[in-house]
């Protein structure tokens, strides 16, 4: 064999590895994992067991957490892969953000896709800013947080009511509206303060 097709021979096998590497580093599908489970205690019930104490906690591969705790949580019969919880907090840490808090008294997680539906008395709380609602979506497939129904905004110097806000989660970017195009969201300044 002549050097000239040893090498590049090399150079093929050198760009395969190169771009399998980049592929499964950075393209991976299954981006998100669970590092920790905990359970403390199951009671057997007719619709199924009954996990106290329930925590999930995953991080991507880009640095995001996700964290999300229960009281009780229980295993859907219907599909397994989702828990149906109750007394539920969340913690989301974006990389280079700071801590978003959600608390609410039901939600449903998918432990394959670690979306998130909360129901019932929903707070999200970001440094200043509070919302409240009925309902809240959470996509990490989609980076999406979907808010509504009886849409509340609050901070030191305004406050909002709305039907829905839309969150993306990579872009980090709100669109705050009404349902039907002809209302309008309702704003109002806090004069209170001196900010504004």
């Amino acid at each position: 064999m002549s050097k000239k097709l040893i090498l590049q021979s090399f150079l093929l096998i050198l760009f395969f590895l190169t771009a399998a590497y980049v592929f499964f580093k950075y393209f991976e599908k299954d981006s998100l994992k669970i590092e920790k489970k905990k359970i403390v205690n199951t009671q057997p019930t007719d619709k199924g067991n009954i996990i106290e104490d329930l925590r999930y906690f995953s991080i991507d591969k880009t640095g995001n957490q996700y964290e999300i705790k229960a009281e009780k949580g229980q295993i859907d019969n219907a599909d397994p892969n989702n828990i149906n919880m109750e007394k539920v907090s969340a913690i989301i840490l974006l990389k280079n953000s700071e801590k978003i808090h959600i608390n609410s008294d039901f939600a449903r997680y998918n432990t394959k896709s670690y979306d998130t539906f909360f129901k019932g008395s929903v707070t999200v709380k970001n440094n200043i800013h509070i919302l409240k609602s009925d309902y809240l979506d959470l996509s990490f497939e989609k980076n999406l947080v979907s808010i509504y129904e009886n849409v509340f905004y609050m901070s030191n110097i305004s406050q909002m009511k709305a039907d829905r806000a839309e969150i993306d989660i990579v872009k980090r970017k709100t669109k705050i509206y009404m349902n039907d195009t002809n209302e309008k969201v309702l704003i109002n300044n806090i004069e209170k303060n001196g900010n504004n």
